[in-house]
């Protein structure tokens, strides 16, 4: 399949798709060292080398879920079993991408996930099924809608959406630094 994902993202400028993918690489080895770790099976984080592109986003959900290459210099991906939530924001608008593998559809469906975490900011459900959902939500000045705050917004409510579903631990929120705290008085 790779010469079709190619084909598929070429739209996308290719230096932009590569840090995507290097960053999507990297974000795989983090998460999967993660849920062997502590047992989380679902993350919320983001790929800001994206920049709300939701091409850049596959890309890089792609190579976090791709298999470990052992004879690669250093390790990319390898987080296929970690359910995700990818957030990335852009000028233009905040682009959210989420999946979650065959073996934990029975606790988690995608599209679910995706509009629960877009209905804090009224943001747009692009496309979805029970393994994968696309969102985004728009920058618009007028109505002081701005994709990085948008963001904030939804890494928390996608957080509380598994916290809702058992599906966080809330022991260890200690450790896991890509959360805001919903006490960190940021006002906007």
């Amino acid at each position: 399949g790779v010469v079709w994902r190619q084909i598929h993202v070429m739209s996308a400028d290719p230096k932009a798709l590569k840090a995507a993918i290097k960053e999507g690489g990297k974000k795989g080895v983090e998460l999967a060292g993660c849920a062997d770790m502590g047992g989380l099976e679902f993350f919320t984080t983001q790929i800001e080398s994206a920049e709300g592109d939701l091409e850049l986003l596959q890309a890089a959900m792609d190579a976090a879920n791709k298999e470990v290459d052992p004879a690669d210099e250093e390790a990319k991906g390898g987080s296929g079993e970690v359910g995700k939530m990818l957030l990335s924001s852009g000028n233009a608008q905040l682009g959210l991408l989420c999946y979650v593998p065959a073996s934990k559809l029975e606790k988690c469906n995608a599209s679910e996930w995706m509009k629960a975490t877009l209905s804090v900011v009224n943001g747009e459900f692009v496309s979805g099924d029970d393994k994968s959902a696309r969102g985004v939500s728009k920058a618009d000045g007028n109505s002081n809608r701005f994709p990085l705050k948008d963001k904030d917004a939804c890494q928390a409510a996608s957080v509380n959406w598994l916290k809702g579903k058992g599906l966080f631990p809330q022991a260890n929120d200690d450790d896991d630094d890509w959360v805001p705290s919903e006490d960190a008085g940021v006002e906007w």
